[in-house]
């Protein structure tokens, strides 16, 4: 059986954000194509209370950031996946997916459309295991996709013993993953 992932978030976690608000939206449109010569954003650490160190400190399910700590454990793990890019400011590296698979089953996704039919939002995830394959990291081709993991990566993660890292599961090949 294949459990299927995506990046969550943890109470406290904390939380690394572009200075200039106008990269939030360059960060959701990152749709799989490799950045480039493109110039890095400056990067803080929101500071609200006593936020929980991470090696994965939070934007969002769609952006994985890194701290050294994690792309030393696992930037042989991720290299077919997608390029590793530092940013400025904070110390933290964005994990640009470029892995962009298809593998979301409509049919068995319970999926909220918008009237142009497009997806506003999914509740339920259905994936189609033969396109995902061995494919440790993906996204969808869609706005914003969260970024998936398998449970090989989150084994890598555990394994290498990094610290305020969670997945919360989406999907299981059984199909006995229910929200």
């Amino acid at each position: 059986m294949t459990t299927i992932y995506e990046f969550a978030v943890v109470e406290g976690q904390e939380w690394v954000l572009p200075v200039d608000d106008s990269y939030f939206e360059v960060f959701f449109s990152l749709d799989g194509t490799p950045l480039g010569s493109w110039e890095p954003p400056v990067m803080q650490r929101v500071s609200d209370g006593d936020p929980v160190y991470s090696d994965f400190p939070w934007l969002g399910e769609h952006v994985p950031l890194l701290r050294k700590p994690a792309v030393d454990a696992l930037a042989a793990s991720l290299a077919p996946y997608g390029e590793l890019i530092p940013l400025r400011g904070e110390k933290v590296w964005l994990f640009n997916v470029t892995n962009v698979i298809d593998a979301l089953d409509r049919e068995r996704s319970e999926i909220v459309y918008f009237d142009d039919g497009d997806i506003l939002a999914i509740e339920r995830y259905a994936f189609d295991a033969d396109k995902i394959g061995t494919a440790e990291v993906f996204k969808l081709p869609m706005r914003a996709s969260p970024v998936f993991v398998n449970d090989m990566f989150v084994g890598r993660v555990r394994t290498a013993v990094l610290r305020t890292v969670s997945f919360k599961p989406r999907w299981t090949s059984d199909g006995s993953l229910r929200d």
